[in-house]
């Protein structure tokens, strides 16, 4: 009952009941004189003077006397679009087939109304039939058996009997406002949870697949992005969602009735035909809608009734990997019991295979699947995804290890130490400057006498090899260099089997493994500078390459059970708290650098004689070395104003030792 007060309470919130004639026939409040005379009809069973209120005052209301319109959904569009005034609408992608639908519309209008069934008004997607004319409805797009369905008496339903008795053409009548856009009668008397006024409903030829589209039933994460468009009535609405809403219940009266847990409504909907398979505006069927309110009970009831589980929404999630990103553990659990194969059963113990389909990230075709279970469950960052990490799960991550990942893990992982070890020794190796020219006494074998021009200092001393030492370095330098383009092959050859998309994905989750990519790209871009003479330049780079590549070791502690954990934690750390820290505190030592620059202008030898030396100074001001600064103080031309500086720099310092 609880979601049905939230309705209630919504759809009353209509505006001034005295603005508009329908509400002295009808109001909000549960009154009105048609309400007081079915009132006293009930009570005399005398209902000629109801019956003969409702013919001269009801029709009025009514295109041609109660027969009915067609009426351009691009009308209606504009209209709802008119009272949203937030967004803009799309024109028609194609004028010369909007020009071929109006055209059409006039000629059914043309036509008898009465020759003209309930087909049309339903499956008629240019155009909608209505009876209550658009221009006398209430604050909101309301008629008046709406307004007796919303105040669910006995009373209002028996007055809404008997409008329906002499004007049948407003059965299906909806709202036509943004809030409440598409709904019909039917979507309230679910809501109302009164299975005799459904049935009565259905047994009339109430359209039980009307789709309901206004501001009120769309997630609320996505009522900002609504937007129209003339080509079809519903509502463009944004991808991304969490599905998050009071009365967000998947547009249909089935979906209606199965989110609210009324199973007699949900029987009398599948007996008249209702498709359980239609979707919503996120492309959500009632199957989907049941994982999102984890109805375990009515999931089995429509699954029973031709419920699909294959069906994929906006998202190209199914139920099953929708469960998984929700993190409805149940569910999920429960829908793999469903699709599963049994083989054979002896006693308790049971023989079954689990199609991989919707589970593992290898799609059919061989491509990742990043929308699988499995990668849903793994990357999610709900407390639930935590305790999904059992069962099936668990046996594919471990299967998959054994089969394909660990030994290349390992590999990987050695031949990574050989790099390293290949690279760090060929840094250390490095000479400065030219060997011949500063260190002619070395015990080590020397080439100099061969290289006699080259005893004066050289740009180029690093293409000579002076000494057997640098025999060995140049050849590291080669081993490493050759294998750093390999690497850079294999990364391209990954982006090309996965896609840039997964390949990114990989990387933002390993920022380790993108360091040691970027320190590739650094060593290749070594070899220009040895070739051009500039060793400075190749020290430059070579100093990013080396400081890069360490970090690489994380990403393989994280296949370790006893490191494992804690490098994930640290992670987390550097991508949350550590990066929100570090912006706070840049913003702090950059306005007091510069203010401590501009005190410190005319002073000689200053720790903050430039920005970038500020900046510096200030930093080792914030790690706690005021003395070292405070004696100095008073040579500037404003000693106190910096000492106030130093003052409101010490919160800085308590922030970082509060964070570490």
């Amino acid at each position: 009952m609880g979601n049905t007060t939230v309705v209630a309470t919504g759809v009353k919130n209509q505006g001034d009941a005295e603005a508009n004639k329908l509400y002295q026939l009808v109001d909000l409040k549960g009154g009105g004189e048609l309400v007081e005379m079915a009132k006293v009809a009930r009570w005399t069973k005398n209902w000629a003077d109801l019956d003969e209120r409702i013919q001269r005052d009801v029709k009025p209301f009514l295109y041609h006397g109660g027969q009915g319109k067609y009426i351009p959904i691009v009308d209606l569009v504009k209209i709802r679009n008119k009272d949203r005034q937030k967004s803009g609408i799309k024109a028609s992608k194609n004028k010369q087939k909007s020009a071929q639908d109006q055209a059409r519309i006039d000629n059914i209008m043309q036509l008898e109304i009465n020759q003209i069934d309930g087909f049309l008004s339903r499956h008629d997607h240019k155009s909608r039939f209505q009876c209550w004319d658009l221009e006398k409805r209430g604050t909101v797009g309301e008629n008046i058996l709406h307004l007796c369905l919303l105040n669910a008496t006995q009373t209002h339903a028996d007055l809404a009997k008997r409008l329906l008795m002499f004007f049948p053409k407003m059965l299906n009548d909806i709202y036509v406002g943004e809030e409440y856009y598409g709904e019909n009668i039917l979507h309230i008397a679910i809501v109302n949870e009164d299975p005799a006024m459904v049935k009565f409903l259905l047994d009339k030829g109430v359209d039980f697949e009307a789709r309901v589209c206004g501001n009120f039933f769309t997630p609320d994460d996505q009522k900002s992005s609504r937007t129209d468009s003339l080509d079809h009535e519903w509502v463009n609405v944004c991808k991304e969602t969490n599905y998050e809403g009071n009365v967000y219940w998947g547009d249909y009266p089935l979906s209606f009735a199965a989110c609210l847990n009324q199973e007699e409504c949900v029987r009398l909907l599948i007996a008249k035909g209702a498709n359980p398979n239609l979707q919503d505006c996120n492309g959500n069927t009632v199957m989907h809608m049941l994982v999102i309110y984890d109805n375990m009970q009515m999931f089995d009831l429509l699954h029973s009734f031709g419920g699909r589980l294959d069906i994929k929404n906006r998202q190209n999630l199914t139920p099953l990997t929708l469960a998984a990103k929700l993190a409805r553990k149940n569910m999920y659990e429960h829908i793999l019991e469903m699709v599963r194969e049994v083989y054979w059963l002896y006693g308790n113990v049971t023989s079954a295979g689990y199609p991989l389909s919707d589970v593992d990230t290898i799609s059919r075709t061989g491509e990742i699947n990043m929308d699988s279970a499995l990668h849903l469950i793994v990357k999610g960052n709900l407390e639930g995804h935590l305790e999904m990490m059992d069962g099936v799960i668990v046996k594919l991550l471990q299967e998959k290890w054994k089969t394909f990942v660990g030994f290349r893990f390992y590999r990987r992982f050695i031949l990574f130490i050989l790099y390293f070890i290949c690279f760090a020794v060929a840094f250390g190796l490095r000479r400065g400057e030219n060997p011949c020219t500063t260190d002619q006494s070395s015990p080590l074998p020397s080439f100099c006498d061969l290289y006699s021009n080259q005893t004066e200092a050289d740009s180029c001393y690093l293409l000579v090899p002076y000494q057997v030492i640098d025999i060995a370095r140049m050849t590291l330098e080669s081993i490493t260099l050759v294998a750093a383009v390999i690497y850079i092959f294999l990364a391209l050859k990954e982006i090309y089997h996965q896609g840039f998309k997964v390949f990114f994905s990989t990387l933002t989750g390993a920022p380790a493994k993108t360091l040691f990519l970027m320190s590739c790209l650094f060593v290749i871009a070594m070899l220009p500078g040895r070739a051009a003479c500039c060793p400075t330049f190749e020290d430059i780079v070579g100093v990013m390459a080396i400081l890069c590549t360490a970090p690489y070791f994380l990403f393989f502690c994280r296949g370790f059970r006893i490191v494992g954990p804690s490098i994930v934690m640290i992670y987390n750390m550097i991508r949350r708290d550590l990066l929100q820290f570090f912006i706070i505190y840049v913003v702090f030592i950059i306005g007091f650098s510069q203010s401590m620059y501009v005190i410190f202008l005319n002073q000689q030898d200053s720790p903050f004689g430039s920005p970038e030396d500020a900046v510096m100074a200030m930093i080792v001001m914030s790690l706690g070395q005021f003395g070292d600064f405070y004696d100095r103080f008073k040579d500037t031309d404003y000693p106190s104003l910096a000492k106030l500086f130093m003052l409101l720099s010490i919160p800085t310092q308590l922030v970082q030792t509060a964070q570490n």
